[in-house]
């Protein structure tokens, strides 16, 4: 309960099996809203969103399903995210990969390989968070133009 009452959480509940990357996960959301917010964008954001069988995306922020990483990435899934990209892309969503750190340099390339280089973001490099933001935004701003003209 008192993690829940950080203003990070804003009341949600923490999953305490990945404790990390809850924390991290809420204070990205957290700090993605309030950017968003500076930037005149207010889309709908739903965590954990079902993407096929148990698999879920973290965070999906109208057309950007957000897979977000505290450690980085594993050379093992890259299959797993590649079927993933699949499934949101035919959703007609955006599959973005972020991380708070990824130090070793071939997973950040077999990252960069699934989600492609405008689609991974790495926040221990220098502007990636700018990048990040701009990129989500671009999206929401898309989906929003397409929406106005059907």
């Amino acid at each position: 309960m008192k993690l829940a009452s950080l203003s990070v959480a804003q009341g949600r509940q923490p999953n305490l099996q990945g404790l990390n990357g809850w924390v991290f996960e809420q204070t990205l959301r957290s700090c993605l809203e309030d950017e968003l917010a500076e930037n005149g964008a207010s889309p709908a954001i739903e965590e954990q969103v079902a993407l096929e069988g148990r698999a879920r995306v973290d965070l999906l922020i109208d057309p950007v399903a957000i897979e977000i990483k505290a450690a980085g990435f594993f050379g093992n899934e890259v299959e797993r995210y590649r079927k993933y990209r699949s499934e949101a892309e035919k959703r007609g969503w955006f599959y973005f990969y972020v991380t708070r750190q990824e130090s070793h340099r071939p997973f950040r390339d077999l990252a960069v390989g699934v989600f492609g280089r405008k689609r991974a973001f790495f926040l221990d490099r220098k502007g990636d968070w700018k990048r990040f933001v701009a990129a989500v935004l671009r999206a929401t701003r898309k989906k929003r133009r397409l929406s106005a003209v059907s």
